[in-house]
């Protein structure tokens, strides 16, 4: 078995992680701080999977060797924050202070643009944390956006990318198996901070790194309005809430549909050409 092959390493290897560690949370630290602290598990799968794919430089130069150190920091800050049982607000700021830093870091960009880029992490991040930590609406978000975005590094040239994104949905859809259909642990901000500065990071990298179109990534971004345009629709319609279970399927066909969009702009934008500044010079994936 080749364990640097991508269908191990993107799909196999952070799933099987995600699953295990977040079960196994659950069970050594009980029904109450287990379902608290489990989410971590995502944290755990996402490292792991980074380090495997991309090994860890003390002194990073390219973009992408300073992911390893971005996930780092978002799962301490989001550890740090369930330890404190930060309410959803601090939550915001303090990820939000941290995005900031990371696009500080990550590679130049005109100040305009970055504030722009950090304001809408702002949103994307807001609207994530907002939703119940016992429902699987916000993971599932993440899970569709995620391998959207992975969809979209390859379509536009980047193998590393496409490879990072799908291990971040696959991470997020092992541990969405403790959330759906019946939430067993909460997605608290063990887990969610890293998820939402992961994705955003890489979301960030395709943009820099890639000719893929700025629309498309918006697109992508809007995936995570998807709870609140279902919670929308049935306040116009004068329904109550219904079983969790379904209402999360709904949300995650919304969330399906800006994926599709997304690509459906990409492909008829004509992404086919790698970009300049390619992040794969010493990565060769084993198709």
């Amino acid at each position: 078995m080749d364990f640097h092959h991508p269908l191990f390493q993107s799909l196999a290897l952070p799933l099987c992680i995600a699953f295990a560690a977040t079960g196994l949370l659950r069970g050594v630290l009980g029904p109450v701080q287990g379902a608290r602290w489990a989410a971590a598990g995502v944290a755990i799968a996402i490292i792991c999977t980074v380090l495997w794919v991309l090994g860890w430089r003390l002194m990073p130069g390219a973009l992408t060797e300073k992911l390893p150190w971005v996930y780092a920091a978002a799962a301490l800050l989001g550890l740090g924050l369930e330890a404190m049982r930060a309410g959803r607000r601090v939550q915001w700021l303090a990820a939000g202070i941290l995005w900031a830093l990371v696009l500080a870091v990550l590679a130049w960009q005109p100040l305009p643009l970055k504030i722009g880029v950090w304001l809408l992490g702002l949103a994307v991040i807001r609207a994530v944390l907002k939703e119940a930590p016992r429902r699987a609406d916000a993971i599932a978000m993440l899970v569709l956006a995620s391998f959207g975005l992975a969809a979209l590094a390859m379509m536009s040239g980047s193998a590393l990318l496409f490879e990072l994104s799908l291990a971040l949905g696959a991470a997020l859809a092992g541990c969405a198996l403790w959330l759906w259909p019946v939430g067993r642990i909460a997605f608290g901000a063990s887990g969610a901070v890293v998820a939402l500065l992961a994705w955003l990071a890489l979301a960030q990298a395709t943009a820099l790194l890639t000719p893929a179109p700025p629309g498309a990534l918006l697109l992508l971004a809007a995936c995570f309005t998807s709870g609140s345009l279902v919670r929308w629709g049935h306040r116009r319609l004068r329904r109550g809430e219904g079983r969790s279970w379904v209402e999360t399927l709904i949300v995650a066909a919304v969330a399906a549909l800006w994926v599709a969009a997304a690509l459906a702009l990409a492909y008829w934008g004509g992404v086919d050409t790698p970009a300049a500044n390619m992040d794969d010079p010493y990565y060769k994936p084993r198709w």
